[in-house]
């Protein structure tokens, strides 16, 4: 028994050095809606008996270690395991240019310093017979002395020297020469260094560590999956609708991005509606208290009323986020969130349809597409075609001329529950033509879901106060009457059913009293004070419409709007 132990202590303190290393294979991406993916990857390697590592290269640089599960045959065991970035730099082979290159440079250096010895030379003589000529045919008082052969003498030197000369400057010529070959020699070896450097790459890769113990040896496959925060998708829509038969198309896709640090080829997605990020912990309530509250003004507006105010005013069909409150100019700073760089793969929607199975559970749905796809990991979307509906919808124009004099064609869509659709833009295309973005918005318990397809220009309005009809009374109240009148006209070939809205306001205290003195034959919600009208024009057929209401207050109050 005490062998056994010491045996056991033996085991734990010398584990065997023995290294595997080998390359995983990523073979199904699972991305979740919002952020976060699984990846799976399987691998095979050698093992031998005892204790060893296995050294699993090409996976993730972020994965979530907590989350990682790990497949093998009964016969091994797993006794722990970590993540690590390994760099790996990548050796090649010096050009042999290079070392030839620096042999003929070293060889030009050599004849320049031969050069230059010999023009050493050649000023030194000249120097000295400078200084022979000074010491010798000249008196003591710098008088030069006239004689014949003085000035033969002379004359020969300095011949003598103008010959010396001209051979310094001819050294110094092919001295240039020489350096312009060796300085075309080193441009050519920064080439050819710049080659080796970039084949000398420094590749980040993720690695998983295993600790195994196997008592059998042989080749071992490993299967292996993990949670990563570094990707996800977004729902994007194209609405195709033709106006001959008024039929709706829908398009479901997704923009899949992912920025894990390793590159998706050839990868099998299943795109999921459930997002990990949100957790799974049932909320609990507690005591809620009431006490006096007095609002926060920012330069005498309400921050919540100007925010929606702002929000409302500047409401459009792309995103925005709030950055900063300017005291200055008195709002919130708001900017348009930039758009995901779209890249679509070139398969047809309907073919991937036939590719795409549709599993749900309880909790969320899963778009299985059996394509191998490639995403690379840049950050980028690149679009994903899941597959196309043909939807049955009912056409409508709908008119707020109190908001927008235009008219928009809103399309119900019915039964769009089984479709699995989460919140996201859309590509409106009537006839082949793009007219613009919509926002599809399923978070809706209405039977029918309802998507405005953009501004029909060929329907005409106006609304307008008539001053005519505006009366004001005095006395211990003060009364008035309002009247509008609202002129539409249809510019169409074809006849249009109009929508019309409209609202007269809603008291809230008793010292205002609101009367509808005229709905104009309009459909009325005395609660909301809405009023709304059907109206079917013909084609250009134009049409009136007027609503009055009366106000009675105290004459020394002042009434105003309120949404």
């Amino acid at each position: 028994m005490l062998a056994l132990f010491m045996a056991n202590i033996t085991i734990a303190q010398n584990p065997k050095k023995d290294t595997v290393i080998t390359q995983a294979s990523l073979t199904k991406a699972t991305v979740y809606y919002g952020y976060g993916a699984d990846l799976a990857h399987t691998c095979k390697a050698n093992l031998v008996n005892g204790m060893q590592e296995v050294i699993i290269s090409n996976v993730s640089l972020y994965p979530d270690i907590n989350t990682l599960q790990v497949a093998c045959p009964e016969n091994v065991t797993v006794l722990s395991y970590k993540h690590r970035i390994f760099y790996n730099t990548t050796t090649v082979k010096p050009d042999p240019y290079i070392a030839k290159a620096n042999d003929t440079i070293r060889l030009y250096q050599k004849q320049i310093n031969n050069i230059n010895n010999d023009i050493f030379i050649q000023e030194d003589i000249i120097n000295r017979t400078a200084e022979l000529i000074k010491n010798n045919f000249t008196t003591p008082d710098k008088q030069n002395i006239k004689s014949d052969e003085i000035i033969k003498l002379t004359t020969f030197y300095t011949d003598k020297i103008s010959i010396i000369k001209q051979k310094i400057f001819e050294l110094r010529l092919k001295t240039e020469d020489i350096n312009e070959k060796i300085q075309d020699i080193n441009e050519r070896i920064n080439e050819a260094n710049q080659r080796n450097y970039a084949a000398v790459k420094t590749e980040t890769v993720g690695q998983i560590i295993l600790q195994v113990m196997t008592k059998n040896a042989g080749p071992v496959d490993f299967d292996f999956n993990y949670f990563t925060r570094n990707a996800g998708w977004t729902p994007s829509y194209d609405i195709r609708v033709k106006s001959i038969d008024n039929s709706l198309k829908l398009v479901y896709k997704a923009m899949v991005t992912q920025t894990t640090g390793l590159n998706w080829s050839g990868v099998k997605l299943n795109l999921s509606t459930s997002n990990p990020n949100l957790g799974s912990t049932l909320p609990v309530l507690s005591p809620l208290f009431v006490q006096l509250y007095a609002p926060i003004l920012y330069n005498n507006v309400v921050a919540e009323r100007k925010v929606a105010n702002e929000m409302a005013a500047s409401a459009t069909l792309d995103e925005v986020v709030i950055t900063g409150y300017d005291n200055d100019k008195d709002h919130y700073v708001m900017k348009a969130k930039k758009p995901l760089n779209n890249y679509a793969n070139n398969i047809n929607v309907s073919d991937v349809a036939n590719f795409t199975s549709l599993k749900e559970s309880q909790l969320n749905t899963n778009f299985e597409i059996d394509l191998p796809y490639t995403i690379p990991a840049d950050g980028l979307a690149y679009s994903v075609n899941i597959k196309e509906e043909k939807l049955i919808a009912e056409y409508e124009h709908i008119a707020v001329p109190k908001m927008d004099n235009d008219a928009f064609l809103l399309a119900r869509l019915n039964r769009w529950d089984s479709l699995s659709l989460l919140p996201g833009q859309a590509n409106i295309i009537m006839d082949n033509v793009y007219i613009g973005k919509s926002y599809l918005d399923p978070n809706t318990t209405e039977d029918t879901l309802n998507l405005s397809l953009g501004r029909d220009k060929r329907i005409a309005i106006t609304r307008e106060l008539k001053k005519e009809f505006k009366s004001v009374k005095r006395g211990d109240t003060k009364t008035e009457q309002f009247t509008y009148e609202i002129t539409l006209k249809n510019n169409k070939k074809q006849s249009v059913e109009l929508d019309l809205k409209d609202q007269y306001p809603i008291s809230k205290v008793k010292e205002v009293e609101v009367t509808l003195t005229d709905n104009g034959a309009a459909n009325v919600d005395t609660e909301t004070g809405f009023l709304s009208w059907k109206v079917k024009l013909q084609p250009g057929e134009s049409k009136k419409i007027r609503f009055s209401y009366q106000l009675k207050y105290p004459k020394d109050k002042v009434v105003q709007e309120v949404h």
